[in-house]
This record gives structure tokens, sequence and C-alpha cells, in this order.
């Protein structure tokens, strides 16, 4: 009942996070990067997971429309315009102040443009912010392009390039740069 739609006919308000094994079973706790076993952790007293990160994603990559010559022949190491569109969110109502993307493993970043949803209340920020990007990126030896996303909130916090510092068994927390790959040779 956490995640689905319900029709209320009352509200319960309570000190206390709901009881329940979805709320204070594995569910929503956030095990240490240390254990491998969850049934190797008294659940009880670890704390559920109340607030999200910081999240973004990458929908759509594209050929960008930033003028480049089609009669040029293109080989790994030659730079590309690319079109990303893409998706942000910041837990606890945070505005997603910036979202940058890059195409070259983090040497560079462009800032992408925020097209719907960035608008949102200060502090109340809780719909997803969407935007795109002309993003220059690099071709590999395999012939694709590969775009990471990084979102940034109104506390300056950012996603971190992977997830080695927040492994868990469970993936839970997991925010690191979204990245996708694309053929363009």
């Amino acid at each position: 009942a956490v995640r689905n739609v319900k029709w209320i006919s009352r509200i319960e308000l309570s000190k206390e996070e709901a009881e329940g094994p979805w709320q204070r079973g594995l569910n929503y706790k956030m095990l240490p990067p240390a254990v491998r076993d969850a049934a190797a952790v008294n659940l009880d007293s670890m704390p559920s997971m109340m607030e999200s990160s910081l999240y973004s994603g990458i929908t759509e990559v594209g050929p960008s429309d930033a003028g480049e010559d089609d009669d040029v022949p293109l080989k790994a190491g030659d730079k590309v315009m690319a079109k990303a569109t893409g998706w942000a969110w910041a837990g606890g109502g945070r505005n997603v102040v910036r979202v940058d993307v890059t195409g070259d493993g983090g040497k560079t970043w462009t800032t992408a443009e925020v097209t719907e949803g960035g608008n949102q209340k200060f502090g109340r920020a809780w719909a997803w912010v969407f935007w795109t990007a002309d993003v220059p990126a690099v071709i590999g030896e395999d012939g694709k392009i590969e775009l990471a996303s990084k979102a940034v909130d109104f506390a300056f916090n950012h996603q971190p390039e992977s997830c080695a510092h927040s492994w868990n068994v469970r993936g839970l927390g997991n925010n690191a740069w979204y990245k996708m790959s694309t053929a363009v040779l």
C-alpha cells in the first residue's frame, strides 16, 4: 500500500513511521557496505530511508542540429555534437538548479537547458525537471559515444561519478552519474 494509489477515507497521524514489513522491514533499509547478507543485520536497529538523494537520467541521445559537416568521414577519437534529453529529481523537495552533461568522461561539461519543471516553488520541488543539451562527445574505439549526466540541487549536492562510496548489497541510494552509449559509426 506504500506505493499504490488508494481512495482515502481516513487519515491517521503518528509520531512513528508506519508499522509493517514494507516500511520497517528490509524494503527501506540501506545496509552498510560490509553487509553481504541482510539476514545478518538487526533491521530494528536501523533507521528507514526516509528521504531520497539526487538523480538524473538520459532518455534519448541523437544527432545535434549544431551544424556538423555530414560529408566528412568520422573515426574513433573525433568529436561530434550529440543532442541529449533527460530528467532530474532531488528528494526532500529540494529544487534541481542545474543538470550537467559530458561526452568526454567528465573532462568538460555542458549545462543543460531545463525545459520543464524548473519553476517549482523553492523547497517544494516534488516533480521531475526535464532538460535538453547539445553536447560535444568523443567517439570511442568501439564507434560509440558515451554521455553522462549529473544533477545539482539547491543545497549544491551533486551526483557522484560512481557508487563506490555508497555501495550496498541491495543497490539502494545509488545515484551515480547516469550514462548512456550510442553508436555513431
